[in-house]
């Protein structure tokens, strides 16, 4: 019964960042196969005579070994994704990320499926600041590994204000793409009201370059466009966005419109705001 409580609690507290436009899956797009390994699943596991059942909460990326305490490992994902696990009484230990490309859950139980290597949480941490101010809601939050697969290599992290630096220079047009890659729902528009079905595995997809704040870079979706277009959509949250083609993650995803259509919002990793944060556990460019 405590399980079915705190799921639904889990439930409700994505849905309420949703409600406020925060997305939780990649619109659009194709199976990552071994495209970007460093990508990975982020679930909360529940014990039932000696046999762990997990649930997918969110997506997120291996950034590197923590500085100081390089036995851990950070894996960088939203502040929304570890805010409700002090609040539900779940210990960090009943988090887990597994980085296996098959990785999806399903769709009546909601359990994990397709993962054979599981990495437990040692701790978790989010912003102080976390959503006092929707201009900033200083999503920024990791959760702190025992281990990651062998040769795992972690994503590069931006310099600090890159994005101000390459819409300067004329870098940031509505035709720079980003890459897109999280275990989230697809999202279908083919017939009558959007649905929501789970992923193959990992997914890979593109998105266009629309605004930039001094938060947020936004980025157009257009899920259901000729154009090949993609996006974020629930289960998402956290993942990373990379520069097209590359391993540089620039931002990860906090949020879009409720049926994951036209557009995402996802935190800037430049901003001298993120890197107070992230400067705490990881060595930055």
């Amino acid at each position: 019964m405590r399980r079915v409580r705190l799921l639904g609690a889990v439930a409700a507290s994505l849905a309420c960042l949703a409600a406020v436009g925060t997305a939780l899956a990649i619109g659009n797009g194709v199976p990552d196969g071994n495209g970007h390994p460093n990508v990975g699943l982020l679930a909360v596991g529940f014990e039932d005579d000696g046999v762990v059942t997990r649930f997918p909460v969110c997506s997120g990326s291996y950034a590197g070994p923590r500085v100081g305490r390089p036995a851990e490992e950070v894996f960088l994902t939203a502040g929304h994704c570890v805010a409700w696990v002090p609040q539900e009484g779940v210990s960090a230990d009943q988090l887990w990320v597994t980085f296996d490309t098959t990785a999806t859950f399903d769709g009546e139980t909601g359990a994990v499926t397709g993962a054979s290597t599981w990495h437990q949480a040692s701790g978790i941490a989010l912003d102080p600041a976390f959503g006092r101010n929707l201009g900033n809601f200083h999503d920024y939050g990791v959760v702190l590994l025992e281990d990651v697969p062998s040769g795992l290599a972690p994503v590069q992290l931006p310099t600090a204000g890159l994005l101000d630096q390459m819409a300067a220079r004329g870098a940031l047009k509505p035709g720079t793409v980003f890459d897109n890659v999280g275990y989230g729902f697809v999202p279908s528009f083919k017939q009558g009201p959007p649905r929501f079905e789970p992923p193959p595995g990992r997914m890979f997809s593109t998105s266009r370059f629309k605004g930039l704040t001094q938060a947020y870079l936004k980025l157009n979706m257009n899920s259901d466009s000729k154009e090949g277009n993609g996006g974020s959509c629930f289960g998402d949250s956290g993942s990373p966005k990379f520069v097209h083609g590359t391993n540089l993650a620039v931002a990860t995803t906090f949020g879009g419109d409720p049926i994951c259509r036209a557009e995402s919002i996802n935190s800037r990793l430049d901003t001298a705001e993120a890197r107070a944060f992230y400067g705490q556990f990881l060595a930055l460019p």
